[in-house]
Order: structure tokens, then sequence, then C-alpha cells
């Protein structure tokens, strides 16, 4: 890698933990190795060793060298705050040791550069594949330019700085060139990118922002589109390019920043609609059968905390008292969990119907809509009972027995929208299966923003990943807000769709003592009402109870990109 020492070799130990199994690449200043984790048995990581010149302490290091330290400091202490779906983890970072190499520990992506994929497929890349690719870099395009209190700037997209893993999901892997956007500074210090990827005003010198990454994404697409051609203004151009993307990527490419798209996010809806044209229009709903009734298949909203405490439960009944208020016939349903409270939550010995008993107690064949319907207004109030029952067919991980039966009640209740309170239960094989079924996702946290280190919190974002799909639908509710203090609300994970006021706790312990929910007091209710308002009226359009506009809602959600994208956009 360079003459100033060989760095770590197959076989050796970083930090009594990483044992290196193989260099997975080189290139410049830097090796990317592939390590075995010696505590957690079965576990790899991948680790950047980047040479940073000789210490400073021997007295040795030349200027050069200096900025070089500092440049390799500056990658290793951006990309180690930064937490994004289409980012690598950092977990480690260990050095500079005597040799002068810094080591950044992070996930391991098993899959290949975008550069090695279209390398293998000769240099052929669909319309469809590189503007689902595009979209995917929109959304970490607008969390990277959203950051506070300074936007971040790529300044270096490229098919090599790319790995797409088995599910096809893009992740950046470099940030060497990275910079924080400073509106007062006229010209970037360091003039920084890839020859045929570089904006102009890099190559010129000139200022670098937000629409810079922007070019930068427009050189990848026609570079993709485009068999490995650089983009060189002129008549052929356009010619080269595939006609449904061609004004869209040379909007990206214009030389004037001012003439591109003015956010990620703007270009994101473009491609959002170029992607519906691509994607063939799902057949119309066969009619219902004569007597059928107007029924379709609910929107299932499961309501998750990011980690225990965040107050998915208060989300989940907020919700559900919101639905009413509106008309929305829906059902709220607690998964058969251990840690079930919604029957006590709801003093069901007061207001539940006589001889009410659990979808899932002892006895029951899950939920009969004629037969102790636990009714308030347009909700169902379907509480599970605690401990799951024994006997059936006990799932050996401590699920519910029989979870086809559990689904069942999806349909049986007959409702266009299903809210399941899940609390933090993820992992839970009822939750699992949930979220196999659910058309949406409203995830919780509050200010308490040490949590959001909590592994918990970390396999909760990991497994919303893998459920990404078309037509799912995450929504970042940030709840016990406080008026005056948004400061907590920049370091989340996902920008909040909602924000839940924080509820006065006398307000609470009275609505307690009183047997009822404190939302079904006035003044928390009147709060909940202006804070949901705007994202339900978005989310949930006027006559959405009816079959058409449910089919016509499902049928747009189908055109969805990856989850943060929909969280964000």
């Amino acid at each position: 890698m360079n003459g100033n020492g060989r760095g770590l070799a197959p076989g050796e130990v970083l930090d009594d933990r990483y044992r290196v199994v193989r260099r997975l690449g080189s290139g410049g200043m830097s090796s990317v190795l592939l390590a075995e984790d010696l505590k957690l048995k079965g576990k790899y990581w991948a680790i950047k060793e980047s040479w940073t010149g000789r210490a400073e302490e021997a007295g040795e290091a030349s200027e050069e060298e200096r900025a070089r330290r500092r440049a390799v400091m500056a990658e290793a202490e951006t990309m180690s705050r930064l937490s994004h779906p289409n980012l690598p983890d950092i977990v480690d970072v260990k050095g500079p040791d005597r040799q002068g190499y810094l080591y950044l520990v992070m996930d391991y992506i098993e899959g290949e550069t975008l550069q090695q994929r279209f390398e293998r497929q000769g240099r052929r890349a669909g319309e469809e594949e590189v503007a689902d690719w595009a979209l995917q870099l929109c959304t970490l395009l607008d969390y990277l330019h959203s950051l506070q209190p300074a936007p971040l700037i790529h300044r270096d997209l490229k098919p090599a700085n790319l790995m797409l893993d088995g599910s096809g999901r893009l992740r950046l892997i470099d940030f060497g060139t990275a910079r924080s956007f400073k509106p007062e500074q006229p010209a970037d210090t360091v003039c920084l990118g890839t020859v045929g990827f570089a904006a102009p005003e890099q190559l010129e010198g000139r200022q670098s922002d937000a629409r810079t990454d922007l070019y930068g994404l427009g050189a990848l697409m026609y570079y993709l589109l485009c068999g490995g051609r650089y983009y060189r203004p002129g008549a052929g151009a356009e010619a080269a390019l595939p006609a449904g993307l061609a004004p869209l990527v040379l909007r990206l490419l214009r030389a004037r920043p001012a003439e591109r798209f003015a956010s990620a996010r703007e270009a994101a809806a473009a491609l959002q609609s170029r992607l519906a044209e691509l994607r063939p229009a799902p057949p119309a709903p066969a009619a219902a059968p004569q007597g059928a009734g107007a029924w379709g298949p609910p929107l299932v909203v499961a309501v998750g905390a990011l980690y225990p405490g965040a107050g998915a439960t208060f989300a989940a009944l907020a919700l559900a008292r919101l639905l009413h208020d509106h008309g929305v016939p829906h059902a709220l349903i607690e998964p058969p969990t251990p840690r079930t409270e919604l029957l006590q939550l709801l003093f069901a010995e007061k207001h539940a119907p006589a001889a009410y008993r659990c979808y899932n107690a002892p006895g029951e064949a899950g939920f009969r809509p004629h037969e102790r319907a636990w009714t308030d207004g347009s909700t169902l109030w379907l509480p599970a009972e605690a401990p799951a029952p024994a006997g059936g067919a006990q799932d050996p991980a401590g699920g519910a027995p029989d979870a086809a039966a559990w689904l069942k009640l999806f349909h049986a209740v007959r409702r266009p929208v299903i809210l399941a309170d899940i609390g933090s239960q993820w992992e839970h094989p009822a939750v699992r299966e949930l979220l196999e079924t659910a058309t949406d996702v409203v995830l919780t946290a509050d200010p308490l923003v040490h949590k959001l280190e909590l592994p918990a919190a970390r396999r909760c974002l990991r497994q919303l990943e893998a459920w990404a799909a078309p037509g799912r639908r995450v929504h970042g509710f940030a709840n016990r807000c406080l008026e005056g203090s948004g400061e907590w609300l920049r370091v989340l994970p996902y920008r909040p769709a909602c924000r839940l006021p924080a509820v006065d706790f006398a307000a609470v312990a009275d609505a307690a003592w009183r047997g009822r929910l404190p939302h079904d007091v006035p003044a928390v209710r009147a709060a909940l009402r202006r804070a949901m308002a705007p994202w339900l009226r978005s989310w949930l359009p006027e006559g959405f109870d009816s079959p058409a506009a449910r089919d016509a809602r499902q049928a747009q959600a189908r055109f969805g990109g990856g989850w943060l994208q929909r969280l964000f956009f």
C-alpha cells in the first residue's frame, strides 16, 4: 500500500479482537480487510485500514503527511457520526498506531461494488435498475444534506464507492472527499473529486454545495446508462440516453448549479414519477361477488418503539382516538406476546362487555365478529391475554400458538384500518408474522436520546431495513415533545413525520384514577389533534374507508421506493 510499513497481514489480530482473514481490496492509501470477531463467534467485519503518515511526535512527519493524517481523521469522525440504511455502521475506531495506520471497523457487506456489478453485466444496466439505484442515493443525499449544524457534501459519487448487497441495497462506503457546507466560504479548500463524475464547480475550485452531489448523481446515471461513457456536453449526449430518463439526467448535469434540481428531495420526486411509468400498473381489483359486501384488504399498521419506553402504546392509542374522531372504522390489536397490558390500560373491568374474553384466551377460537365484541364508537378493541395460552402448537421460540390463527384476525375484523401495538417486541415470532402483513410501521422515539445507542435500537433499524419493500411505509413519530426544545430531534435516525406533545403527568395520573385513558382528557385530546392532524390528512385522505379510495391508495403505494425514502417524502 505504501513504503512506510506493511499494515495488518492475514492471521494478525487487531486490538486482541479482530483477526484478519484476507484483504478485500485496496486503493490509494487505504485497504479494506475482512476480519473475524474473536469475541462474537461467527461475526465478520470489514476494516478500512488507512495510512495517516508518520507519527508527528517522532518529528519526522512532513506537511503533506500531517495533511493526510488530518484528512483520514476527518473521514473517520464523519463516518462514525452518521447513521442511515445506505451507509455502513461504524462500530469501532482504532489508532493511529505507531506505524501511522488508522482502522475503521464497520459492517461487512456481502456483495460487490457497483462498478464490479456493472462490469459483470457487460457494462449494461437497465433503465428501471438505474432509476431505483438513483432513488436510493437521493434518500441518502437528502439525509446528508439535512444534517445539522452543517450539511455534508460527499463530492465523489462513483460506482467504485458504492457497495451493492444481495438485496439490491446500495451502501456509500467512502467519505474521504466529504466536507461540511459553509455558506460564507466562496471556494472549497481543496479541489477533490473524480474526473468524469466531478461537477464543473469542483474542477474550477469554486464552492460546492448540495447541488454538486446532484451533478455527481447525474454523472453516475449517465455512466451506467451509456455503457460506461463519461458525460460530455453536446448534441450527442441526449441521444445516448434512454428517452424516458434523458430530461431528468440532463437536468442533473446542467453546468450551472442553479439550473439543476434544487434538492435531492425534488430529484427523488421526479424519479418516483418516472419509476411509476416504467413499472406496469397493478391490475384493477376484481368486482366483489354478489352479497360479499364492500370489503378489501385492510391497511395494517404496526406501531412500535425504536427502543423500550419510547411510547408505542401511547402513539397507538392516540392514533386510534384520532381515527375514531374522523369516523374511520378501525381495530387496535395487541399481539399475543408475554408483555401485554392493553386490557389493563383500557380498564376492562369497568368498560369491557359482560363476560368479555380476549381473543387468545384459553378455549377461544380467535375473534368472532358478533360475539362479545368490545367496541367504542369507530374503534374495536382487541387486547391480548398474558401469558400466551399453553397447549396447542407452541412456537419453539416462545411465540403465539398457531400464528396463522393470529393473522386471520386481520381478515375477521373487517375494518379498513388495523392498528397493532407491538411495543418494542420486534423479534417476537408473532410480531415477525405481523410485519409480513403490515403495510405501514409507525416508529416512536422520545427525548432520551442516549437510548438510540442501545443494541435494541440498532436491531430495530436493521429489522426495518430488511422489511422494506415497495408498498411498505414507515412513519417516524417523535414522542413527548416539549415546546421550545427540539434539539434532540436532529439526532434521530429519521425525520419525524409527527410530533406528539408531552402530556402533563398530573393529567395522566388523574385519568388513571378515574379509570380512563389520558387521550380522552379534553385538553390532551385537543393537543393530540393539533399535533397529528397534518400527518393524518396526508396519510388518510378523505373518503379513505371507501373501497375505491383504498384500492387507489394501495396501488399508488406499490410505486414507493426504500423505507427511509418513504419516511422522508
